[in-house]
């Protein structure tokens, strides 16, 4: 006859068995997050990506807003015949036929 286990030693196996893989996993993810936090590719590596996250939103956002100001002045010079005559004065330094230009000298 087979020697019977009673209902108690059971139990206490399975809450053994229980408790060393609880151990084991809190040791694995401690050992992970530790391995995370001090890595060169951890952290500092985090922070670094978000950094450069951040300076590349700030830089869409720029060019979204010059993006914004061309079209506003492309369709302007579609419109306008004064806004090609100021663009031609202003930014080429051109005139008119017979006009004389004075150029002062810049603060």
């Amino acid at each position: 006859m087979l020697p019977s286990v009673s209902t108690h030693d059971s139990r206490r196996a399975t809450q053994v068995t229980l408790k060393a893989v609880a151990l084991l996993s809190g040791a694995l993810t401690l050992v992970f997050f530790i391995s995370f936090v001090f890595s060169d590719r951890g952290l500092p590596e985090l922070q670094h990506a978000r950094s450069r996250a951040a300076t590349l939103r700030a830089n869409i956002a720029k060019l979204d807003a010059d993006n914004a100001r061309l079209r506003a002045e492309i369709e302007s010079v579609k419109k306008s015949s004064y806004a090609i005559e100021r663009i031609a004065r202003e930014d080429l330094g051109m005139s008119k036929k017979g006009e004389t230009v004075y150029m002062l000298p810049k603060k």
